[in-house]
């Protein structure tokens, strides 16, 4: 019997990189419990053959669940040589124990094909998802706020600080003004938060001029977590707004001569 050696040539079809943001787009290498935070998935294909993604699937761990129903964003897509096909999904890490510890993500799963073969089978493709970091914290604060504003017209914006310790919390709140804005509001307060309890605070914005403008910076310092907490509250408060111009008066009498 004589021993006979095939060498196979193999080409990757395409690299998957996976990175979690913020809401806002920012990177983060750790995520907080119970706050939003965005998983994305950029495919960039490899392949001298255009590639036909069939759908994509994310298979969570349960120390992960979506904010909705994930569904497949690249479902039919068809990737040429040197282009990329990204995703993005809202997630959430629901309580873990206290402190700081590293949990497993889950699994993305990719089912494709050549485009060029109709008879080619379907690939099914798994990568798996890098492990996280989960923190705990002991204030979470989110904002509400129009999409834009518009100049010399009020916005209005209200702030939620919730408390989740187990104790109850000072906390001073202090607004930085911007030039881009008048506001009304209490300026410097301290309040104190039962525990699991939340507290609302209300301002109305007058923006002054047009475009992308700068918000007046809410500081929330802690009594009991002096140090790193004002910053990392920033994280999650939106820091620019978009501002319209003033819209033109329509003219009542050019109107009536029409």
């Amino acid at each position: 019997m004589a021993d006979e050696t095939v060498t196979i040539e193999t080409i990757v079809p395409f690299e998957v990189a996976v990175k979690f943001v913020s809401t806002k787009f920012e990177p983060l290498d750790r995520v907080y419990v119970d706050v939003p935070f965005l998983l994305m998935t950029d495919i960039l294909s490899a392949s001298p053959w255009p590639l036909l993604l069939e759908t994509s699937q994310l298979q969570l761990a349960p120390t992960l669940t979506p904010l909705d129903q994930p569904q497949s964003q690249v479902e039919q897509v068809v990737l040429q040589t040197g282009e990329c096909a990204s995703e993005c999904f809202c997630l959430q890490c629901p309580p873990v124990d206290t402190g700081t510890s590293s949990v497993a993500s889950g699994q993305y799963l990719i089912s494709w094909k050549r485009s060029s073969s109709a008879e080619a089978s379907v690939v099914q493709t798994s990568v798996p998802l890098p492990h996280v970091l989960v923190e705990t914290i002991p204030l979470y604060v989110h904002a509400d706020l129009p999409s834009f504003g518009r100049v010399r017209e009020s916005l209005p914006v209200q702030y939620h600080i919730e408390n989740r310790t187990g104790l109850v919390q000072d906390v001073e709140i202090t607004v930085e003004p911007s030039d881009a804005f008048m506001f009304s509001g209490l300026k410097q307060v301290r309040v104190r938060i039962l525990p699991g309890a939340r507290q609302e605070m209300l301002y109305n914005f007058y923006p002054l001029m047009a475009g992308y403008q700068t918000l007046p910076l809410l500081n929330i310092s802690l009594l009991r977590f002096p140090s790193p907490a004002n910053q990392l509250l920033q994280r999650f408060l939106p820091s620019r707004i978009f501002v319209k111009p003033q819209g033109r008066p329509v003219d009542d009498t050019s109107i009536a001569a029409a």
